[in-house]
């Protein structure tokens, strides 16, 4: 019933204090926040999805553009209001945003998360195998957005700087 309430769409410039305090309650601190602030700010190229429910937002999800795979995103954060953690709103978040990445042309997607819960998206570790990164190993997967994505890519998997006060 929430769910069919809840608004999914992508992120605007008025949405911002909304979204920061989403990342906050849904961390517990502020990294996260000022990760999604940094990443808003500059120059790098975003994908911004929110959750909104009665006005208010209640889940956020950004993607940003790494270097390395041609046409890469990194899914990170992913935050929801722990008060509506269990409507499955971080679930939709993710559908959606991947959904518009494909439909922006994004060939791929990484996430550094828990594989039984990005697993159910179609993300693998074995597809992550292609980079190489300080994450390597179970918790680093990716997605393919077309099939053959990655197809032929070796090398590193470049975050934007903003990820470095993580």
């Amino acid at each position: 019933m929430i769910l069919a309430k809840t608004s999914f769409r992508p992120g605007r410039a008025e949405d911002l204090p909304g979204i920061l305090a989403v990342q906050r309650r849904a961390f517990g601190q502020d990294a996260e926040a000022n990760l999604v602030e940094k990443l808003l700010a500059d120059e790098t190229e975003t994908l911004s999805m929110v959750a909104e429910l009665d006005g208010r937002i209640i889940g956020h999800v950004l993607l940003s553009a790494v270097g390395g795979p041609e046409r890469s995103l990194a899914l990170a954060p992913l935050g929801v209001d722990p008060d509506w953690r269990d409507f499955l709103i971080g679930t939709e978040l993710t559908r959606t945003a991947i959904t518009a990445a494909r439909e922006r042309g994004w060939l791929s997607v990484f996430v550094l998360g828990d594989p039984v819960y990005y697993g159910r998206f179609g993300f693998t570790s074995a597809l992550a195998d292609c980079v190489t990164s300080p994450w390597q190993g179970p918790h680093l997967m990716a997605l393919e957005l077309v099939p053959g994505g990655l197809f032929g890519y070796r090398g590193p998997l470049r975050y934007p700087e903003a990820f470095d006060a993580l």
